[in-house]
């Protein structure tokens, strides 16, 4: 029994041994590797679909198909390649996915007639993956959040959360789901690192996530933005500031909802929110909106922009009236928004025309109206429009008007012209008369002053010179407004009245100019010795009584001993002066001399006359030196010079007459003074004299160092020459308080005031008591 039952078993088991050898023997399809595949999505996978016949040249058809029955597309992901020479074909899929997964196959014909088939089986997990699980996160306070954390796993994976390492459990504040940890109002204490652990059991796998949750804070208002007025082609700055966490970002759009920032010139600082417009234009006026925004929340403000446009003066034409003419009018029209003060003045003048009648002329006024604007302005609807009004026009109207607009923006200038029209005058004529002599050709010049130039005529004896007098003695230059008349007269008739006439459509004026025959002027009437030195006299001259009808220009002396002859006198020349200062220098002491005048116009000398001798002095001291005062300072009372220093100045003096023998120096003093108390003029020395000796050499300054601040000196100065000192030259001078210093005054010395006779007494007292003392040591000698 059990001997029968062993032989059945050996008997299948070599049945079945010989049935598979022979399958395998029979012509099949193998596909490498084999079995089923377990693949992790992402990887890349290849499959080789190899016949297994007798003869591989039989094979035809060799193909793979994928689990919906379709042949295998050729494309970039998954495609198949025959393998030349080898009967097979092999299977690439690239980044396998779950789509990819079930049964393949590989199918061929082999001998024309038998279908050959293998099948695998693509089996694809997926690992631990973060679909939606982002490690930055923000939270707004106060509000429910959902820390996001969506895992994809096959076979599923289970999710833990930690915080801090410390495991989180559904509750009160926290509850666990599917797609992540949901936090219930949210507070600044929920703010850290969260852990999502993912873990799949079946396969072991473990992945972790930390999440860092930032609680957000939505804007408030810092600064709101306001209103705000700004001036075209200048720059106007938007404030809007607002706090949140993280810090807000700001955005300007205007009411179209347009990015601010996407005009020119238009530039947000991304850190304050301040937004600057640069260069403004009418047109950019209207509502602005500042959004500040963070991921917690948005705020919105808007604010409102008007655009000052500048004043601009439109319209203002130059005018011309005539005098007299009634309701003469310069108008001036401008533009502006607001609209702009404008305000008349004429350059002429400093103070402004008012609105209305004018307190210093009735005869003008200022209107002022609003007026529609041109159709082609832009944007502009109204004018502002002033008008200068004048009732009798005088010639003193002409001139430049200046038309000031302004308003918030600045200011805008703009001038225009009156001119008034006038007849002929002769106001800037300089001469009426004329002389010449000697045939000598003489130009006769007439200026006519009038609106619109007057065109100018020579008239002489009634005939019009150059058209009913053609006498070539005559030549005319210009016919106006200037004009020039060139007489040569060769003969008496030629002088007398000529008559200049100017003529313009306003009137007719004329102007006689009469031409003398010039001649030498009489003698002179007197000579007038002011001063006398040792070697010099100053004249004074009374004129002639006949000037020869032209200015005295020049008078003149010629002088000599009175022993000698006039072949060999000498002669001075001096040009007129109006002072009559005339000094004759150089002359000898003690020598007598004898003097004749003339004097001198155009045409020539007078006779010599006015005779007189004249003995000079003696050598002696020279005169007083002339003190300089004007550089000093500003005189005071009493002629005292306050100078305009503290400590210092520089004297100058003008060197005096010498009287015969040269000045070899000056003294100079000066001394600290005090005015009398006893009301007298008298100034009192009340410190030390400072001396200097001023060697002359053309020397006429030095310099006065002033010790004393605040403080009255008398400076006194003498010329010097071997007969003597002159006589003294002197002024009381008071120094500056010297601020920089701190106005502290170095007080004078003071001279002891104690009278003559005090110490007359004093000494006394002392020579008696030492008197005294003599007498009693004697007595007590003759005792012994």
């Amino acid at each position: 029994m059990h001997l029968t039952t062993s032989f059945t078993l050996l008997f299948i088991f070599l049945s079945g041994c010989f049935g598979k050898h022979r399958r395998s023997s029979e012509p099949h399809l193998k596909i490498l590797p084999s079995g089923k595949q377990e693949i992790r999505a992402g990887k890349n996978l290849v499959l080789t679909c190899r016949a297994q016949v007798p003869n591989l040249e039989l094979i035809k058809d060799l193909k793979w198909f994928n689990p919906r029955g379709q042949e295998i597309p050729q494309d970039d992901r998954v495609y198949s390649e025959e393998q030349p020479g080898d009967a097979a074909t092999a299977l690439f899929i690239k980044k396998l996915s779950e789509e990819d997964a079930g049964n393949y196959r590989c199918t061929a014909i082999y001998a024309s007639n038998q279908e050959l088939e293998a099948r695998v089986e693509i089996s694809v997990f997926i690992g631990i993956t973060w679909e939606d699980a982002p490690i930055s996160q923000y939270a707004s306070i106060g509000e429910d959040y959902k820390v996001r954390c969506v895992v994809r796993a096959n076979p599923p994976a289970n999710i833990d959360w930690l915080k801090e390492s410390l495991i989180i459990s559904t509750g009160e504040q926290y509850v666990i789901e599917s797609d992540g940890l949901l936090i219930k109002q949210v507070n600044k204490k929920n703010a850290g690192t969260y852990t999502c652990r993912a873990r799949v059991p079946q396969t072991g796998e473990l992945e972790e996530r930390d999440v860092r949750l930032d609680v957000q804070e939505p804007p408030n208002w810092v600064l709101k933005p306001s209103d705000v007025r700004g001036v075209e082609m200048e720059k106007v700055e938007f404030k809007c500031q607002a706090l949140g966490s993280p810090n807000p970002k700001y955005t300007w759009v205007d009411k179209e909802g347009i990015d601010a920032t996407e005009k020119e010139g238009w530039i947000l600082d991304e850190t304050t929110g301040s937004l600057t417009a640069f260069q403004l234009e009418r047109k950019d006026a209207g509502e602005y909106t500042c959004i500040a925004e963070n991921n917690a929340g948005r705020l919105e403000a808007t604010t409102y922009l008007d655009v000052i446009i500048k004043p601009r003066v439109q319209q203002l034409q130059n005018q011309t009236f005539s005098v007299g003419k009634e309701r003469a009018r310069l108008t001036c029209k401008a533009s502006g928004d607001p609209l702009p003060k404008i305000i008349w003045r004429k350059w002429s003048k400093n103070e402004p025309f008012f609105a209305g009648g004018q307190p210093d002329d009735d005869r003008i006024i200022v209107e002022e109206n609003i007026i529609d604007a041109p159709d082609y302005t832009d944007g502009e609807r109204k004018w502002k429009e002033s008008t200068i009004i004048i009732d009798g026009v005088k010639r003193t109207d002409d001139g430049l008007y200046e038309c000031q607009a302004e308003n918030e923006g600045g200011r805008f200038y703009k001038s225009g012209h009156i001119t008034v029209e006038f007849g002929p005058t002769f106001e800037d004529q300089l001469t009426s008369k004329e002389w010449s002599w000697d045939q000598r050709p003489i130009k006769l010049s007439c200026i006519a002053t009038a609106i619109p130039n007057a065109t100018v005529s020579w008239w002489y004896k009634g005939k019009e010179l150059g058209r009913q007098d053609l006498d070539r003695n005559f030549r005319i230059k210009g016919h106006g407004p200037s004009s020039d008349l060139t007489v040569t007269p060769l003969k008496g008739e030629y002088y007398g009245v000529y008559k200049c006439k100017a003529e313009n459509p306003y009137g007719i004026a004329h102007h006689d100019i009469e031409l003398e025959e010039a001649h030498e002027p009489s003698q002179i009437q007197q000579a007038i010795i002011d001063k006398t030195t040792a070697t010099t006299l100053q004249f004074r001259f009374v004129p002639p009584t006949d000037m020869g009808g032209l200015p005295i220009d020049a008078y003149a002396v010629e002088y000599k001993e009175s022993r000698g002859d006039w072949g060999s006198a000498k002669r001075r020349v001096w040009p007129a002066a109006q002072n009559g200062g005339y000094i004759l220098e150089d002359l000898s002491p003690k020598t007598t001399y004898t003097l004749r005048f003339g004097c001198k116009n155009r045409v020539g000398f007078s006779e010599w006359g006015a005779g007189q001798t004249i003995t000079m002095p003696r050598r002696g001291r020279p005169e007083p030196p002339t003190l300089n005062t004007e550089q000093f300072g500003v005189e005071m009372e009493d002629d005292v010079i306050e100078l305009n220093t503290s400590n210092s100045y520089e004297l100058s003096w003008q060197i005096p007459e010498d009287n015969g023998v040269p000045i070899d120096l000056f003294l100079l003093q000066y001394y600290p003074v005090r005015k009398d108390t006893t009301g007298s003029a008298d100034w009192s020395r009340v410190g030390d004299i400072t001396k200097k000796e001023i060697p002359h050499r053309g020397n006429v300054r030095d310099t006065l160092d002033l010790q004393f601040q605040d403080t009255y000196y008398r400076i006194v100065l003498q010329a010097h020459n071997e007969l003597g000192y002159s006589t003294e030259s002197s002024l009381i001078i008071k120094t500056k308080k010297d601020r920089v210093r701190g106005g502290t005054v170095i007080a004078p010395p003071v001279i002891d005031n104690t009278s003559s006779a005090s110490l007359l007494c004093t000494n006394l007292r002392v020579f008696s008591l030492v008197a005294i003392y003599i007498f009693s040591t004697s007595n007590s000698r003759l005792s012994l």
